[in-house]
Parts: C-alpha cells; sequence; structure tokens
C-alpha cells in the first residue's frame, strides 16, 4: 500500500504538502491539491486509522446507541432511516459508524475508553438516566428526538415536527366529521407520544369538541401491541370510527386486526399511519399518513454530532424537520353505525 512519502515524491511536493491535502487543510493550491488526490487514487492510498487520529486527536468513530432489542430494532423501518441518515454524512465527513445496541450499562463509557469521538442516542427516553451524564462529563452527543417543550436538557438533539402535522392530521378527521378518533400511542416517556398526544387534544380542544380519553392507547411501539390495542379499541361500544397509528411498526399490527374481522377501510373505519416507509402507500387501500423525514433527522444529527467533535459546539441546537400530511384512499367521511 503507497505511503504518503511515496505520492509526495510522485507528485515532486513535500511530505506536509501531501499531509495537507489529503486531510482538506489550506496551504495547498488547487491544481496541487488535485494532483495529489488523484495520484492517492491511483496508488489505492488509504490513511493509517490509528496514525490519523493521533494527529488529528479523533479515532473518526461515531457511537450509534439503539435503546430497544436488536428483534425490534431491525423489524423497524425507523432505524434503518435513521443510519442511513447517519451513515450518508458519517462518510462524507471520513467516520464510521458502531452500532450499539440495546445496551444494559452506561454508553458514555464508548466515548470514555476511547472506542468513538462522540454518540447520537437513538429513540432516547425522558427518563433515561444516562443523558444527565453525557451532559455532566461534556461527551460529545446528540439524542434524537430529544425532550419536549419546557423540558429540554442541554444537549443537542434532531427530530421531526410532531405537533404542527399530527395537529392537521386530527383536524383532517375531524373535518370529515369522524368524533370517535382513537389514537395508538407509544410509552409516555418518549417526546414522540408526548408532543403527538398534545396535537390530538389541541385539535379536538379548538374544534369545541371532548374526546374520549379511552380511545387513546398506550403500545410498546411492536405490531403485536398494534394488533392488540386494534382489537381492544374496535371491542369497544361503540368502537372508533377513526384511527391513527404512530409509527411503521404499529401500523401493519392494526391493519391486521382490522382485516382478520372483515371490516374494510376506510367504509368501516378511517386509518391515518404516522412513519417513514414507502409501503404505507402500497397497502389496499394506500394510507393517508403522516410522512416523517427520518433519512433528514439522521442526516441532522449527524452534522451537528460531528460540528461538535471537531469545533466544540454545533450551530443549531435543537434541529426541527417539517413532516407532512399527504391523503390517500384510506380516510373517507364519518358514516353513523349501522341500527
Amino acid at each position: 500500500m503507497a505511503t504518503i512519502k511515496q505520492i509526495a515524491k510522485r507528485a515532486g511536493v513535500s511530505f506536509s504538502s501531501v499531509s495537507r491535502a489529503l486531510n482538506g487543510q489550506p496551504g495547498v493550491r488547487p491544481e496541487v491539491r488535485e494532483k495529489i488526490l488523484k495520484l492517492a487514487r491511483e496508488l489505492n492510498y488509504h490513511p493509517h486509522s490509528m496514525a490519523k487520529a493521533l494527529v488529528q486527536n479523533r479515532i473518526g468513530v461515531i457511537g450509534v446507541v439503539i435503546l430497544r432489542a436488536s428483534e425490534f430494532a431491525f423489524q423497524n423501518p425507523y432505524y434503518s432511516h435513521i443510519l442511513l441518515g447517519l451513515s450518508s454524512v458519517a462518510d462524507q465527513g471520513g467516520y464510521h459508524l458502531m452500532l450499539n445496541i440495546n445496551p444494559q450499562d452506561n454508553y458514555a463509557s464508548l466515548y470514555h475508553r476511547r472506542l468513538v469521538d462522540g454518540i447520537v442516542v437513538v429513540a432516547n427516553r425522558m427518563d433515561d438516566e444516562y443523558v444527565p451524564y453525557l451532559i455532566e462529563h461534556k461527551v460529545p452527543a446528540v439524542v434524537i428526538p430529544g425532550f419536549p417543550a419546557g423540558q429540554e436538557m442541554d444537549i443537542s438533539s434532531a427530530s421531526s415536527e410532531n405537533i404542527k402535522d399530527v395537529y392537521r392530521g386530527v383536524n383532517y378527521l375531524i373535518s370529515l366529521g369522524h368524533r370517535r378518533i382513537g389514537f395508538i400511542l407509544g410509552f409516555m416517556n418518549s417526546k414522540y407520544s408526548i408532543e403527538r398526544l398534545t396535537a390530538y387534544k389541541a385539535a379536538f380542544e379548538d374544534n369545541n369538541l371532548e374526546f374520549n380519553e379511552n380511545y387513546i392507547k398506550e403500545s410498546d411501539f411492536s405490531k403485536t401491541d398494534g394488533f392488540r390495542l386494534m382489537g381492544d379499541l374496535l371491542d369497544m361500544d361503540p368502537p372508533p370510527s377513526a384511527v391513527i397509528c404512530i409509527n411503521d411498526a404499529v401500523t401493519p399490527g392494526a391493519l391486521h386486526q382490522i382485516h382478520s374481522r372483515g371490516l374494510k377501510i376506510p367504509h368501516d373505519i378511517s386509518v391515518m399511519a404516522i412513519g417513514c416507509s414507502d409501503l404505507l402507500e402500497l397497502t389496499d387501500p394506500p394510507l393517508t399518513s403522516i410522512k416523517v423525514p427520518v433519512v433528514e433527522v439522521g442526516r441532522a444529527a449527524a452534522v451537528n454530532l460531528i460540528e461538535i467533535i471537531e469545533q466544540g459546539h454545533c450551530q443549531q441546537k435543537h434541529v426541527v424537520i417539517p413532516s407532512s400530511l399527504v391523503i390517500r384512499e384510506s380516510t373517507g367521511a364519518w358514516k353513523p353505525l349501522a341500527a
């Protein structure tokens, strides 16, 4: 494998010029930089990671902590989309990702043991005892999605817009005549659940309508719970005329329950899904959805973390990426129950 000295000899420049060019540092004329980079590609040059870490005081690795079991994480499109966004920015910045799934101890040790330069915590919980530790010990870190307004901690976060678009979604269902709107949420120690429930309640209140707390169900974000809780909703008297599912895992479970009872969407019940999967538009019928830009959230988290690692701070501490309401065939006008 080629060395920097060999590239310098072939290019007819100094060792330091090659080093600056390969590391994107100033002080090299553009035409010389291009010549050096071309030679590096031709000679199949790869920087020695340990040497680079010593020079830059960085390891070149970002730790990604996923606070769920691997079986759940690998089956849920949310996590793969987050990783896609993280990896695209990390690659451009010269970083690799290290996954730590469902850690049982203080994941800040990844940083203290010099295994990573910083940490992204995915799907952080409100009661996560290790987030305050990251802050107290000044570990470069970003949390996804972070904390609701009024409960923020002194740590960078990246999230989708939860309140505005859920509010729009509930308003849309109300405009169709629905009043019994079920909502399968997740655990209430998640910013996603807290903010989306806030939006749900606000939409009813602003329309001078009362909502029934019994139509709000708390899940573990899984397909199994989606199936179970949709069954609970359909067993109510009267059942909801519409339902909102909080994520790409809950939705298939809820749909399975509806179909297993021979019910037709939207004739018997309207369905609205929150999620990032393209499969939402491939169901029968295609689902009205609140499209969550999860890849962009991952990108924003990576940008912030790299800025913190390399500069000590980030330009925008709390990034919120807009979502969008996509109307499809799974929602229709309310129909009174048959006598």
